[in-house]
């Protein structure tokens, strides 16, 4: 994993874990995650206007990946709302975080491509998710699977599919662009449009999830709705740039969980959640895990 992947996803970390505290203050409904996207396409729409025209000329296998990117980033914004609304930052983050990393691990050597990950970085993954299950816990000796089947883990489960489904597609769709145009295009703006796009399908599936919902109108405040957009596009910016100096999809997505740590200390100063030994321990060992993954 290339230095330039490294900063570029440790900039995406903070960002990632500063917008998720800003959505489980808003209690948030699929219609927020909407409007901070339209927001974030606001913020791109100036940025991506000079290559617009080559949207048409995308390569015609790029299209399926594209839209049901989009799709799964909108499961993912559904599910993190609902679990947002339903249980605590500390439960739902850690949870929605962690689990798309053993996905897509096991769905990359799934894929024949076991060859572009070591095994210091397998064991990092290791470290990473057995650290996330600490997080919440009060007491060292409650750590049992019967902790997490409340309300909200249905949902963060849903986030993290959602997660491993864009990874995936994004990963696919980055790479080809980038042999479509990488001789004649700048890769990053070709990376913007490419998430103006499917933001643009996002919107749309979201608009779907909330009239499912039938939740009616929403309560959100629209200056965190516009800086959580801000701090949803400029980290996912981060993280489709870094994928072009990443060997493997699995190590962005594995040194993208350092938001976790990072998230939980904002927990603990400004929320003032549950300051407990196994939630320190945890913080370590995810400390260590991150470490393995970027020397792997």
């Amino acid at each position: 994993m290339q230095i330039t992947a490294i900063l570029l996803v440790l900039v995406s970390a903070f960002t990632h874990a500063g917008w998720n505290l800003i959505g489980k203050n808003e209690n948030p409904n699929p219609l927020f995650f909407l409007w901070a996207l339209f927001w974030g396409n606001l913020l791109l729409a100036p940025i991506v206007c000079p290559v617009i025209k080559l949207v048409p000329s995308f390569p015609s296998r790029i299209w399926v990946p594209l839209v049901a990117g989009g799709l799964f980033q909108s499961l993912y914004y559904a599910g993190l709302s609902a679990g947002y609304r339903k249980g605590e930052l500390s439960v739902v983050y850690p949870t929605a975080r962690a689990l798309p990393l053993v996905f897509v691990s096991l769905g990359s050597l799934a894929m024949g491509k076991g060859d572009n990950i070591s095994a210091l970085c397998l064991v990092g993954c290791f470290f990473i998710v057995g650290g996330c299950f600490f997080l919440p816990l009060a007491r060292v000796r409650d750590i049992r699977f019967s902790r997490f089947l409340n309300n909200a883990t249905p949902f963060a489960i849903a986030a993290a599919i959602g997660t491993v489904g864009y990874s995936f597609a994004d990963d696919f769709s980055i790479r080809a662009l980038a042999q479509a145009f990488g001789k004649t295009q700048n890769l990053w703006l070709l990376s913007l449009l490419y998430l103006f796009v499917q933001n643009v399908v996002a919107i749309l599936a979201l608009l779907f999830f909330h009239w499912c919902s039938h939740e009616g109108s929403s309560t959100y405040r629209a200056k965190q709705a516009a800086i959580t957009g801000v701090g949803i596009t400029g980290t996912y910016s981060l993280v489709l740039t870094a994928m072009n100096f990443a060997s493997d999809v699995t190590y962005i997505v594995a040194f993208r969980q350092l938001s976790i740590p990072i998230g939980a200390v904002l927990g603990i100063l400004l929320f003032k959640e549950a300051n407990t030994a196994p939630k320190y321990l945890g913080l370590l060992a995810i400390t260590l895990g991150l470490l393995m993954v970027a020397l792997g």
